[in-house]
């Protein structure tokens, strides 16, 4: 009787560092691995020396779009689960957001539940970019693509206003259109709305900038963070508008008012991070208060728990050891 296959879509962060004990074990035991080339090589320590490699290029090599590059890594994968495989398909970031778990729940539910799936969380994008300039996401965000193919932009323009209304922090992923780095999967004949590339990807961002405006201050921290963990030296190497120029994480923390200014600095790879009410610069971090940020570190707080056994203890060894 053949075993029962199972799907495990796996996120390993940004480095070999992210990826967590769970995502590592299910690397270890599995039948399979499938995903993008660089995603492999930075899992490949943790990899059974048996487990059978579908590299991206190879599914993506018969496709002609979009589309169908990415039926064809989603269907490779299906078709190992169906045959009763174990495997293991890679995202980078967390595999939840923009990634292919739900293709897979979907895959699941068309073929009446003939295989397994497990979704294995990681370190997202948006994670790890607030975390490098320190906790700008503290009360809630929103998170918008603005370069999403698959969705009209009608519907971005949407999601815009409702955030900037909402007084969201706002973190905006893909900012360039995947036409610009992908042309002949996304022809002018079929994509005239893409074309040309940068303009269209201008346009954009001038209509995000005018639509968050009309109720976000000028004055709002904002960080820019492109190749965090110099994710394009660890995923595929440097392209002109893959990551930035160095091939190494570039940090820019600066106002709203700058959004267009640095537009020549967003890349694949950028993640802007658009502060809200509450949000604060200090020294080099980025950080949005609590609304009742006081009541864990002032004065009178600290004269609350001093007399504690644990503090008055640490204050006599202090005093020994001066």
């Amino acid at each position: 009787m053949m075993s029962r296959g199972k799907v495990y879509a796996l996120s390993i962060g940004h480095t070999r560092s992210q990826i967590t004990p769970e995502a590592q074990a299910v690397l270890r035991s599995v039948d399979v691995v499938a995903g993008h080339p660089g995603f492999i090589e930075i899992a490949r320590p943790f990899l059974n020396g048996a487990a059978q490699i579908i590299d991206d290029r190879v599914t993506m090599a018969a496709a002609d779009t979009p589309e169908a590059a990415k039926q064809s890594r989603v269907a490779a994968v299906v078709a190992q689960a169906l045959l009763g495989k174990s495997v293991a398909i890679l995202s980078g970031g967390d595999t939840g957001i923009w990634g292919y778990a739900g293709f897979f729940i979907e895959a699941q539910q068309y073929h009446d539940g003939a295989f397994d799936v497990e979704v294995i969380p990681g370190v997202a994008g948006m994670v790890a970019a607030a975390a490098r300039v320190g906790a700008p996401l503290m009360n809630g965000f929103a998170l918008i693509a603005l370069g999403d193919e698959d969705m009209p932009f009608a519907a971005v323009e949407r999601r815009l206003k409702g955030a900037a209304l909402g007084g969201f922090a706002i973190v905006l992923y893909k900012l360039i259109l995947e036409s610009a780095g992908s042309p002949t999967f996304y022809p002018p004949d079929r994509y005239p709305e893409l074309h040309p590339p940068l303009e269209r990807t201008r346009e954009r961002l001038e209509r995000a900038y005018e639509i968050l405006s009309e109720h976000i201050a000028p004055a709002t921290p904002m960080a820019i963070i492109t190749d965090v963990y110099d994710q394009s030296s660890n995923y595929s190497g440097r392209s002109p508008l893959l990551g930035s120029d160095s091939g190494q994480e570039e940090i820019i923390l600066t106002t709203f008012d700058q959004f267009l200014r640095y537009s020549d600095r967003y890349r694949f790879l950028t993640t802007v991070i658009i502060g809200e009410e509450m949000t604060r610069v200090w020294r080099d971090r980025m950080y949005t208060a609590q609304w009742n940020r006081r009541w864990a570190y002032d004065n009178r707080v600290l004269q609350r728990v001093a007399p504690l056994e644990y503090l008055v203890q640490a204050s006599e060894f202090f005093k020994k050891n001066a």
